[in-house]
């Protein structure tokens, strides 16, 4: 038996969503002796049916009777295009499939609602799914989701070098990787007294905030330079349908904060808040004026005391744990009624 896992190319090298599935298959490949079966992300509907069905046998010609698919999904190549693929795989006699659902595009953007019914054709069509949270499967569940065995990600993992010699140092300074036309908080930034990092750059709006614009960051450097730094990562929106919807998923910016080995500042609705405050990984606040207060209030004892624990915590993030745990029981449940 193998195991074959998709990965998504062809995007914009600043995609989370390809960095997610590559990073999940580089884990699955070179630990776990998992097959890539890569996939591109292009305009399907140039494809005429006999095109798309030859590309789609390329991408499984590795595949043999009695083997398993992980199909990470999205694609974003649409679920046409993924009922296709599964169309090929079932193909296969005695082939097992797994969904690993790194987003739901009906709950990511307005107007995409439609596209609900469909990705949920498309998980029920699979022998395991692998969903983002708890939170998000009774949600699924809510929606039509039958698929009796799931399991449940909570955290992604991010594996990065950081100088482990030195830990990040005590500043009252947040970090926030976004930028502000999507994020609308940062541009009402006005605390005085605690620093706001933010990975854009300065358009003028803020001049006379304490702000401090770094630009975009490749992964590598933003992460060391958030060790070096210091200070606390922020996850957070204000827009309502985001905010919905990181209630439901995992965030990858959480991890990457965490991989940096800073304390995090998180909503009580974050799906992974319950861990944050029992494992001391950072704050849990209900307001952004709640949050800067507490880092205001921060000593550095405390802050210490987080650091250490994050620190802790990250080497399971850095070093691919939770992947490797997530993959490996997801194929074992399979076959272990």
């Amino acid at each position: 038996m193998q195991v074959h896992i998709t990965n998504l190319h062809g995007q914009s090298l600043k995609s989370t969503a390809q960095r997610a599935q590559n990073m999940v298959t580089e884990i699955a490949t070179k630990q776990l002796d998992f097959n890539e079966m890569g996939l591109y992300f292009y305009p399907v509907k140039s494809d005429s049916p006999d095109k798309l069905s030859g590309r789609l046998d390329g991408i499984i010609s590795a595949l043999n009777p009695g083997d398993v698919v992980i199909l990470q999904t999205p694609t974003w190549n649409g679920t046409h295009y993924e009922h296709r693929l599964l169309d090929k795989i079932r193909g296969y006699s005695d082939v097992k499939i797994i969904a690993f659902i790194h987003d739901v595009e009906a709950w990511m953007f307005e107007g995409m609602e439609f596209v609900l019914d469909e990705y949920i054709k498309v998980y029920n069509r699979c022998d395991l799914v692998i969903s983002p949270t708890e939170k998000m499967t009774a949600r699924l569940r809510k929606h039509g989701l039958t698929v009796k065995k799931v399991i449940n990600q909570e955290f992604w993992d991010h594996p990065v070098a950081v100088d482990t010699t030195t830990f990040p140092p005590f500043n009252r300074v947040v970090n926030f990787i976004g930028r502000g036309k999507k994020f609308d908080f940062v541009k009402n930034w006005s605390a005085a007294d605690v620093k706001l990092i933010l990975t854009d750059t300065d358009t003028g709006w803020g001049a006379s905030k304490n702000i401090e614009f770094i630009g975009y960051q490749n992964d590598a450097d933003l992460v060391s330079r958030m060790h070096r730094t210091g200070g606390f990562g922020l996850l957070w929106s204000e827009n309502q349908l985001w905010s919905e919807y990181m209630k439901l998923n995992v965030s990858y910016k959480l991890s990457t904060y965490l991989a940096a080995g800073i304390p995090v500042i998180v909503e009580p609705d974050t799906p992974q808040a319950n861990t944050i405050l029992t494992k001391k990984l950072g704050l849990v606040v209900n307001s952004l004026d709640e949050a800067v207060e507490q880092v205001k209030q921060m000593t550095p004892a405390d802050y210490q005391e987080m650091v250490v624990a994050v620190e802790h915590f990250a080497q399971l993030i850095r070093g691919g744990y939770f992947t490797k745990r997530l993959l490996t029981q997801a194929v074992f449940d399979l076959f272990y009624d």
